[in-house]
């Protein structure tokens, strides 16, 4: 209806519906508001951290904190959480690693023997924190040495880094927890 409808009859005869992911104008003499029965879908958080790991540490580690890290209402980027079937892995992965305000990478022996995601991964990331010229890999340790991770990348080595244990994997989330979402 017209816009010169809605100043003859009041503002109050213009109602709109949420429908799917769309609003659509529905006129009414009515008069009062119409009734709340149900509040709309929540739009799907954007995930605040990448999760990069090797897929051989996805049961005993990925997995695990991605599900403690939503618990504690910091949404990831991972991958049984962000793809669907049809996705391309590597659009998919690169917006996730441009999207979100940190990448959590999970150094393990097979993360650091990995050519394939996960070194790309890598570099992403780091080349992000060289043109952001900010903090963005928040890095988690499992059985690798020090230089271990200074062959894999000196600059890497240079940061403090968490290390995963299976008794201190509730504190573990804790800290990402604030460290993702403590930078804003």
């Amino acid at each position: 209806l017209s816009n010169p409808y809605y100043q003859q009859h009041g503002e109050s005869s213009r109602k709109c519906t949420l429908l799917g992911n769309a609003f659509t104008a529905v006129d009414s003499d009515f008069g009062s508001p119409m009734p709340q029965y149900a509040e709309p879908r929540s739009i799907p958080e954007r995930p605040l951290a990448f999760i990069s790991h090797d897929s051989r540490d996805k049961a005993d580690i990925a997995h695990p904190l991605a599900l403690m890290l939503e618990e504690r209402n910091c949404p990831v980027w991972y991958a049984e959480f962000s793809l669907r079937v049809g996705d391309s892995l590597r659009e998919s992965i690169e917006r996730g690693l441009k999207e979100t305000r940190k990448c959590i990478l999970i150094l393990t022996p097979n993360f650091l023997r990995n050519e394939g995601w996960g070194k790309r991964e890598f570099n992403s990331v780091f080349t992000r924190e060289l043109l952001e010229k900010k903090n963005v890999i928040l890095p988690v340790w499992h059985e690798v040495t020090e230089q271990e991770v200074y062959d894999y990348s000196p600059s890497l080595a240079d940061k403090y880094a968490l290390k995963w244990s299976a008794e201190d994997k509730q504190d573990i989330a804790d800290k990402l927890q604030q460290a993702v979402q403590d930078n804003a």
